[in-house]
């Protein structure tokens, strides 16, 4: 959990969240800069991966691409493994709850 690492509560990490995608979309829009600064900041080295046919985990760097196939099997029926996926990814992370979550979940209703 982010508040957790952070060690802030959820509240607060949820405002601090709107207040960051404020200020992104801001800035994407009317050409500002923007600043990164204050506290230790953690980035991760290498993307893990897992295949769906054969269960084979692996880890790639950053900057390398998209692996073709799995190095065990050669299947190319493989995604990121749900260990190393971020916020909001994974069904469900973000507001709303995904798909069957307590939003509605993307049902339309007429």
């Amino acid at each position: 959990d982010a508040a957790a690492k952070m060690n802030i509560s959820r509240a607060t990490f949820g405002r601090v969240l709107d207040s960051a995608h404020k200020k992104i979309a801001e800035a994407l829009v009317e050409g500002k800069a923007l600043r990164i600064e204050g506290g230790t900041v953690e980035m991760a080295v290498e993307r893990k991966f897992k295949c769906a046919a054969c269960g084979h985990q692996w880890q790639v760097a950053y900057g390398g691409g998209r692996p073709a196939a799995c190095p065990q099997c050669q299947s190319t029926n493989f995604h990121r493994a749900e260990s190393d996926r971020g916020y909001a990814r994974g069904g469900g992370g973000g507001r709303g709850g995904g798909r069957h979550g307590q939003g509605g979940g993307g049902r339309w209703e007429r």
